[in-house]
């Protein structure tokens, strides 16, 4: 099985004793050596800080310039999604850079977008992982393991249908706390609100009323003084002599008549029928208000009472007009409507709830045995390692319990525990390794990884440290056995491992302008076996070591 993900190219200017260093990667097993000091560990700095790790000021090179250090990687296309959900331009061959100014001020970028820091580690989460015998955390956690646990296919496949069921449970969980929690809402106040609609209720009021109200009210508080005016009109209108009416009839007889002998009178004439129209509409409409204007002190009472009522409720509901309050009132109305729709809402979620759980338990039980018998095999694999590793006395355990409620794992929890002894009892395995054992441990299970599931690019930084004989040339076959399914660019000391690599890097160290230069080259053969009878017999090449090199790399 090939990467999904290859780191292709890195290019790395002005950072520490590199002024600029240029190399494309094989997509197997990549190896760089040198001599101790000669830089090597600038170049695992780099990809760390490429992966988003913090970055010093001090990492700026000696020109003061910035520090610029970018990677091409071949990215699949199950990736797309990631990149789209960040709004980052997706390419199967994709662009990473990060600059380091001299004030320790850093920026990323990907595919030529400006990214956040977080969003770089996010990303590189997925092509590249550094591990040393210091930079062994990712054995602290949980997902690792439950990935290494879940990568048989079987189990693979039964884990991806529970987490569909699983975050729909968890979304409709939400909803259902969201939904309820306006229920109660709506239930605590209910008894309030209904008095309230009642309150509004019992006015039966009509649009715009209060403004005839206002007007009713106007006028029978007024009524002796309306009446008296009226009378007064009356009088004038309708006396014996020169009444108002008398007099309009007599100047239209004038009119007519004047109009009749002479054309200058026909324009007033029309003016006045024009007037006349206006003024009878006017006695009529006079005439009728005075007919209807009653006092009635029961009937002033409940206009009074009534304005008061409802401006109490323009107050109360914050309302200006009958209008309002009507509104106000259609929207009590459907509180109690959806009050009954909630709650209606608020059951059936409860229903969806229950089944969801029902179906994730099924599953995640099925899940919980499948990886208990799983563990028993993967403890062989890893303890098999382990002898071929000499950690015979080594043993590791997948304590693998069932949980009280459901999780994203499903409804177990996991620790992995380990004993370096067969006579010690077993611990939690980041507390008691030692930073060999660990190296060791992650070894042998990115080996188990290579053989079920694509890889991101491993960068392992002398995991072989301390090793030699028998040991070295276990973790040189492990090495080749991952390179041969993923991408490893690793660092070493040893000849064993450096043999096995498909491509061999040489770091080294020069004196220009009588300043230190880290530099970095690809060997060719003959300059591969020259590199490894070095390494063989302490930089002091002797035909023994050339040929034992030969033979290494056959």
């Amino acid at each position: 099985m090939k990467p999904w993900n290859l780191l292709k190219t890195i290019e790395i200017k002005n950072y520490l004793l590199i002024e600029s260093i240029k190399v494309d990667f094989d997509d197997n097993f990549n190896i760089m050596t040198g001599e101790t000091g000669s830089g090597k560990s600038i170049i695992i700095g780099a990809l760390n800080l490429l992966a988003g790790s913090r970055v010093d000021h001090k990492v700026v090179g000696p020109s003061n310039k910035k520090c610029v250090i970018e990677a091409i990687f071949l990215i699949a296309e199950n990736l797309k999604d990631k990149f789209l959900s960040l709004d980052i331009d997706f390419d199967t061959e994709s662009y990473f850079r990060r600059e380091i100014l001299s004030n320790g001020k850093s920026r990323a970028f990907i595919n030529d977008t400006p990214v956040k820091l977080e969003i770089l580690k996010n990303v590189t989460l997925d092509l590249i992982n550094v591990q040393s015998q210091n930079q062994n955390l990712v054995l602290n956690e949980k997902s690792f393991y439950y990935k290494l646990i879940d990568s048989d296919l079987e189990i693979n496949l039964l884990r991806k249908k529970f987490l569909i069921n699983y975050n729909q449970y968890l979304s409709k969980q939400k909803t259902y706390e969201s939904l309820n929690n306006q229920f109660i809402n709506i239930k605590s106040n209910f008894d309030y609100n209904k008095f309230l609609y009642n309150e509004i209720d019992e006015l039966n009021l009509q649009n715009n009323e209060e403004e005839s109200l206002e007007q009713e009210f106007i006028n029978l508080k007024n009524y002796d003084k309306l009446k008296n005016e009226l009378n007064n009109y009356h009088q004038i209108v309708s006396s014996e002599h020169d009444s108002l009416i008398s007099l309009m009839n007599n100047l239209s007889s004038i009119l007519n008549k004047t109009s009749s002998i002479s054309n200058d009178f026909k324009t007033l004439k029309n003016r006045y029928d024009q007037l006349k129209i206006e003024f009878d509409d006017i006695i009529n409409s006079i005439n009728r208000k005075s007919e209807n204007l009653v006092y009635d002190p029961r009937r002033f009472e409940y206009v009074q009472n009534r304005i008061f009522k409802i401006k109490d409720l323009f107050l109360k509901h914050n309302a200006k007009t009958s209008n309002d309050l009507i509104q106000v009132k259609q929207n009590l109305f459907l509180q109690f409507s959806s009050s009954k729709d909630l709650q209606s809402d608020v059951e059936s979620l409860e229903n969806e709830i229950q089944e969801l759980e029902n179906k994730c338990q099924i599953q995640a039980n099925t899940i919980f045995l499948k990886r208990k018998h799983r563990v028993k095999d993967l403890k062989k694999d890893i303890e098999l390692i382990f002898n071929n590793l000499s950690m015979k006395e080594s043993r590791i355990k997948f304590d693998l319990e069932k949980s009280d409620k459901l999780n994203k794992y499903g409804i177990d929890n996991l620790n992995v525990l380990y004993s370096a002894d067969k006579g010690n009892n077993f611990n939690k395995l980041i507390k008691i390794a030692s930073g060999g054992e660990k190296s060791r441990i992650l070894l042998a299970i990115n080996v188990l990884f290579s053989e079920k599931m694509s890889l991101p690019t491993l960068i392992f930084d002398e995991i072989d440290s301390g090793t030699s004989g028998k040991v070295a040339n276990v973790i040189a076959d492990l090495l080749k056995r991952i390179g041969n399914k993923s991408q490893i660019i690793a660092i070493s000391h040893l000849p064993q491992v450096a043999a096995k690599a498909s491509n061999h890097y040489k770091v080294y160290k020069i004196l220009d302008q009588n300043k230190p230069k880290t530099l970095m080259k690809k060997l060719n053969h003959d300059e591969r076996i020259k590199e490894i009878a070095a390494m063989i017999s302490a930089d002091n090449i002797t035909n023994p070591a050339l040929d034992q090199a030969l033979e290494l790399l056959k």
